[in-house]
């Protein structure tokens, strides 16, 4: 008996899902994102997540971003496991963070300070740092056996964009990710990844419209 080109499409998809547990992140509203030098995220971004943008920022007269590597606050850690996602995560973030921003071209220059020491110079600068306030893994068992929202890993980033001369924070942002279930519950480190590759394609999104003058805009 031949199968349908459909079905065994269909099995190959299903295959390929059950093996890398992933089947997309979900942007959800920041909770209680921190305001920084009177700025705070409550714009609603399609990409951004929430925003808080310093009164003449322009992001066109910066040469240069250099990107720190973000600290965790808040984990829910339980056991090795979850330690080891904390020591990655931020590695992950920051290297996904440098890849995009220099694949949007709109930057001179974007810098590793993991990689490479940065002091400012004469062109114009930004620092981008932050914090990762939530890395829950969440349960795979719950996610497989329970479902209904039980285990899913979730994932919060805030993000503030430092000029390097002045030191002032002229743009801050706070973007929530909850991992899809995934078919067998899912493998939560995959989850993360997935959900921290997410913020920094979307931020470098963000960040291309804001060059060309668009104003943050929320999801239609």
């Amino acid at each position: 008996m031949t199968l349908p080109r459909s079905l065994i499409g269909s099995f190959v998809v299903v295959l390929s899902l059950g093996l890398t547990g992933c089947i997309g992140a979900m942007q959800t509203t920041a909770h209680e994102p921190v305001g920084v030098s009177g700025l705070t995220p409550t714009q609603e971004d399609r990409d951004a997540g929430v925003v808080g943008i310093s009164s003449g920022f322009d992001l066109k007269t910066y040469q240069l971003i250099a990107i720190d590597r973000f600290a965790v606050a808040d984990p829910e850690v339980k056991d090795e496991e979850d330690k080891k996602l904390v020591a990655t995560m931020p590695v992950l973030l920051q290297s996904e963070l440098v890849r995009q921003l220099r694949a949007t071209g709109l930057f001179v220059k974007v810098v590793n300070l993991s990689e490479t020491e940065f002091k400012p110079g004469s062109e114009r600068a930004l620092r981008l740092e932050g914090t990762i306030t939530r890395l829950a893994p969440g349960s795979r068992a719950l996610r497989y056996w329970v479902g209904f929202g039980a285990g899913r890993s979730k994932a919060q980033a805030e993000m503030r964009f430092v000029d390097a001369q002045s030191g002032q924070v002229v743009m801050v942002t706070a973007d929530r990710r909850v991992a899809a279930y995934g078919v067998f519950g899912g493998d939560s480190e995959d989850h993360l990844k997935e959900s921290f590759g997410d913020m920094a394609r979307d931020l470098a999104k963000f960040l291309a419209r804001l060059a060309k003058g668009e104003a943050p805009k929320a999801k239609e």
